[in-house]
C-alpha cells in the first residue's frame, strides 16, 4: 500500500484530489497536512511514498518545506509533486525544482493528469529505488522533461489567447457595424411617417436584441475552446457574480487591457474600474490580492 501526503489548505482542492486518487485506487493511503510545516513533521515520522504539495500554503509554503524535506537525511528521498494555479512561467517552475520537486501539476486539479503523474512518480521511485540510481540523476531528467512541456504549453496558450483577442475584437467590429446601422435607423425613424416609424422601430428592437445576445454566445463558444469549462468553474465558486462581472471575468482572463475592455463593452474607463472594485469586493479579496491573478487560477 502507497502513502501519499496531500499538503493543501483549501479544503475543498483537497477533497477533490482525495477523491480523484480513490476514484482509482482505494488502496493508497492518504494522509494531508495544511501548511508546510505540518507536512514536514507528517513526512519524517510517516515516510510517505509520495508527497503532493501545494505552493501557496500558510505558515511555511510549498517551497520552502520542500527544501526542508530535501536538507532532512530522513525525508530526502521522498518525491514531491508541487501543485500550482498561478506559478507556471518557466523561471517558476525552475525555482520549484531547484528546491527539490521532482514534477508539477495545474491547478484546478486535472483527474487525467493527476492521476496519471502520481502513477508515474509511483512506479519512477520505485525502479529507481531498487536500481540503486541517484536522486539527483532522476531529477535533473523529470527538470528537463517537463520545462520542455512547460515551455510549449506556454507558446500554446498565449497563441491561443491571440487568437481568441482577435475575434473578440472580430466581434467588436461586427457590433459596430450593427450600431451604426442602429443610429441610421433611428434618423429615418424621426422624420418618417407613422407607419414607416413603427416597423423601423420595431427593426431596431431586433438588431439591439440581436446584437446583446448573439455576439456574446459567440465569444463564449470562442473562449471555451481555450478555457474549456471556466465559466463553469466561476460559477461554482462565485454564484453570486451578475452576467456583466462574469463578462469582465472572461476579459480578465484573456489580458485585456482597460481601453480594450471599455472598447468591448462601450463603457467608460471610470465604470470598468468601479465594476473591478464591485467584482474584488464579491470575491472578497483583500487589497493586497491581485484580481488578475486570482482569475487566472479559477
Amino acid at each position: 500500500m502507497k502513502k501519499i501526503l496531500i499538503v493543501e489548505d483549501e479544503p475543498g482542492h483537497l477533497k477533490t484530489i482525495i477523491d480523484y486518487l480513490i476514484s482509482v485506487d482505494q488502496h493508497y493511503e492518504i494522509m494531508s497536512a495544511s501548511n508546510g510545516r505540518i507536512a514536514c513533521s507528517i513526512a519524517e515520522s510517516e515516510i510517505p511514498d509520495l508527497i503532493i504539495m501545494d505552493w501557496d500554503l500558510p505558515i511555511m509554503n510549498g517551497i520552502e518545506a520542500t527544501i526542508k524535506l530535501k536538507s532532512d537525511e530522513t525525508t530526502r528521498a521522498i518525491p514531491v509533486i508541487m501543485c500550482t494555479g498561478t506559478m507556471l512561467t518557466s523561471e517558476d517552475l525552475q525555482t520549484a525544482f531547484n528546491a527539490g520537486a521532482i514534477d508539477y501539476i495545474r491547478k484546478p486539479v486535472d483527474k487525467i493528469e493527476l492521476t496519471s503523474r502520481v502513477r508515474s512518480m509511483l512506479m519512477l521511485a520505485e525502479y529507481f529505488k531498487h536500481k540503486n540510481i541517484a536522486e539527483s540523476k532522476v531529477n535533473d531528467l523529470t527538470k528537463e522533461i517537463h520545462l520542455q512541456e512547460i515551455k510549449h504549453l506556454q507558446m500554446e496558450v498565449e497563441f491561443k489567447n491571440k487568437e481568441l483577442t482577435s475575434k473578440a475584437m472580430f466581434l467588436l467590429q461586427k457590433d459596430e457595424i450593427i450600431l451604426k446601422t442602429i443610429n441610421k435607423l433611428q434618423d429615418i425613424s424621426a422624420s418618417a411617417s407613422l407607419e414607416v416609424k413603427e416597423k423601423t422601430e420595431a427593426l431596431i428592437k431586433d438588431l439591439q436584441l440581436s446584437h446583446k445576445e448573439n455576439s456574446w454566445k459567440d465569444f463564449e463558444v470562442y473562449f471555451e475552446k481555450v478555457h474549456e469549462g471556466f465559466y463553469d468553474r466561476l460559477k461554482t465558486k462565485y454564484p453570486d457574480l451578475t452576467s456583466n462581472e462574469k463578462k469582465l471575468c472572461g476579459f480578465i482572463r484573456l489580458n485585456l487591457a482597460t481601453k480594450e475592455i471599455c472598447s468591448l463593452t462601450q463603457q467608460s474607463p471610470k465604470s470598468i474600474e468601479v465594476a473591478r472594485t464591485r467584482l474584488r469586493q464579491k470575491m472578497n479579496l483583500s487589497r493586497d490580492e491581485n484580481l488578475n491573478i486570482c482569475i487566472a487560477s479559477i
